[in-house]
């Protein structure tokens, strides 16, 4: 276990509340907390039993005054979320109280931490991976219940046990394949077909954490959703019904919405970035005009475009050209205003856009009625990005680093085979495997590079 010098952070958000957090961890963390912390039952800090919380007194390093009566525990290393000795301190919530305490500690001789710098030393001593460290910042920041679950059940170390399962059968395999070359005369040279079947075997496992990705992804940061249309088709009472708020204005005059509105909703546990544009239309105003050109940018960046159509008007050419702007994205047609009489049944919608008529969502959003079709959009929208469904077992890896490496492992494994296929040498094999082993620790950390150490923890805040 590596031990470095004392870092403190507060661990709890600032502002006024019941408690705040004070962390420290360090090889000196329970002397230097000695300093400032005052048990009530009159023993010294570090006689209290581990992993026990004791009213204590918080007294300044100077005279000795009391600043506040908190709670203090101190963790013995390893047994600590870092691994080394931990002290932590629960003092009344405020932003005063709790920075006079940092303040104290600071003085009494540790130093600030750095961001994600108490998890960086938790990496360092072997209590988590990378996997885990990620999906630890990720938990904090999830927006929707499915983030939140995949995150949870990453950092119980699912994911990593198994990505560290293909990992361990590539190092048999490596030392099987070093065993030949060892002792030619006595170990046989491992057949052609079973040299298959073992590379064959990895690079399946690696396809199937990989074939995750979106369903990981999507969980973390949620589906980029625009709503698009041209002016006055009900695009501003379709983001008030999906996010059950009256976000956005709406009015019966066209061109309403000139800038992008924004809502976060999560809709049967995913969450949906919902931006109402601009109707899109030639304009001669100005202002509406930059909102336009915003709208079309929205819909080029998005993952999910909700195409709104007027059911009572049928389609105009302006709603085909816009159509046109949302060509390879993943699209959801609406016809909204369907309270109002249809202009002509969904089939002969679909056929004018040339689209299957189950691609097609009725919907009708009126003023001061309840919206109708929403459930069914909600369902539609989920069955496009997480078909199959989510089971509570599940865990997806999440992010570009993680599928990079994955990448890079795949692809040497496909390279493997055909070396097998080439009958070339098996030491070339060897050295091959080497690489994926390698590919695989970057995933969980074990063979990552500083730089992309730096890059993880640099999202984390400071208390953590």
């Amino acid at each position: 276990m590596k031990m470095f010098d004392t870092i403190t952070a507060i661990a709890t958000p600032v502002g006024v509340g019941g408690i705040a957090i004070i962390r420290l961890s360090g090889e000196e963390s329970v002397k230097c907390a000695e300093k400032i912390i005052f048990p009530k039952n009159k023993k010294q800090l570090s006689e209290l039993e581990s992993h026990k919380l004791t009213l204590s007194d918080i007294r300044r390093v100077s005279d000795g005054a009391v600043i506040d009566e908190a709670l203090a525990v101190v963790m013995k290393g390893p047994h600590s979320y870092t691994g080394e000795d931990v002290v932590e301190v629960n003092c009344h919530g405020g932003y005063l109280v709790a920075e006079s305490v940092l303040e104290e500690l600071l003085l009494a001789g540790a130093r600030l931490a750095e961001p994600g710098e108490f998890t960086r030393r938790a990496l360092m001593n072997g209590k988590t991976d990378l996997l885990k460290a990620e999906a630890t910042i990720d938990l904090i920041h999830s927006t929707s219940a499915l983030g939140r679950d995949n995150a949870a059940r990453t950092l119980t170390g699912v994911l990593s046990e198994k990505v560290e399962a293909i990992r361990t059968e590539a190092v048999e395999f490596a030392a099987n394949i070093s065993a030949v070359a060892d002792y030619p005369d006595e170990i046989d040279e491992i057949p052609e077909d079973i040299l298959s079947v073992k590379v064959d075997s990895i690079s399946q496992k690696i396809e199937e954490l990989l074939s995750g990705f979106g369903k990981g992804k999507i969980m973390r940061d949620g589906i980029k959703t625009v709503i698009a249309g041209r002016p006055n088709v009900g695009k501003s009472s379709l983001l008030n019904a999906i996010s059950r708020t009256d976000r956005a204005i709406v009015t019966d005059i066209p061109g309403t919405t000139r800038d992008t509105v924004e809502e976060y909703v999560t809709v049967n546990g995913i969450a949906l970035r919902l931006i109402d544009t601009a109707g899109i239309r030639e304009s001669e105003n100005s202002v509406e005009r930059i909102g336009i050109e915003k709208a079309k940018e929205n819909i080029e960046k998005s993952e999910l475009c909700l195409f709104v159509i007027d059911a009572s008007e049928g389609i105009s050419d302006e709603d085909l050209k816009i159509f046109e702007y949302t060509k390879g994205k993943t699209v959801i047609v609406i016809l909204n205003k369907t309270d109002k009489s249809m202009s002509q049944p969904i089939e002969d919608f679909a056929k004018q856009l040339k689209l299957d008529p189950k691609e097609i969502v009725a919907t009708a959003t009126p003023l001061d009625e309840e919206p109708s079709g929403i459930d069914e959009l909600e369902q539609k929208i989920c069955g496009k990005f997480l078909a199959g469904g989510i089971s509570k077992d599940d865990v997806f890896i999440s992010n570009d680093r993680q599928k990079d490496a994955l990448i890079k492992a795949k692809q040497i494994a496909e390279g493997m085979k055909q070396c097998i296929k080439n009958q070339m040498p098996t030491d070339v094999l060897y050295v091959d495997l080497e690489e994926l082993i390698a590919a695989l620790g970057e995933v969980t950390g074990v063979t990552v590079q500083d730089e992309i150490i730096e890059e993880v923890f640099a999202r984390f805040c400071v208390g953590k």
